[in-house]
């Protein structure tokens, strides 16, 4: 997954966009920005695959995604890996995997409004 051995927020932005198209996201916004990606959608891919019940199971251990391939497994593994900070927002709730911080969220400015489900993660 990571060519040349550089773990790299485009390449896990990418894959993971993929996955959610993949599970049925008509639309996907990927975005850059001050060194944060975010992966956004108004479709909730987060909890659109059989193998697990809740979306923190994605970041917690390596899931198989037998829709995308019967040896694929779903790449928000990755973010979690490798990322200082990360969160997910579904709506108004906040979940964060690695740091936190004050103020307003990272994707509020960035991410249309109308993508209610967000994968925000910054490398270190």
């Amino acid at each position: 997954m990571f060519p040349g051995r550089r773990i790299d927020g485009k390449l896990i932005a990418e894959n993971i966009a993929f996955g959610a198209a993949v599970l049925g996201a008509g639309h996907v916004e990927l975005v850059d920005r001050d060194g944060w990606w975010f992966v956004a959608s108004e479709f909730n891919w987060l909890v659109g695959s059989k193998a697990h019940d809740r979306e923190i199971e994605l970041f917690e251990t390596m899931l198989p995604f037998p829709e995308q391939s019967p040896t694929g497994h779903r790449a928000e593994i990755y973010v979690t890996a490798f990322a200082e900070a990360a969160y997910f927002r579904i709506g108004d709730a906040v979940t964060w995997l690695r740091g936190e911080t004050e103020g307003e969220l990272p994707d509020r400015p960035v991410v249309p409004a109308w993508c209610t489900n967000v994968l925000a993660f910054r490398l270190s």
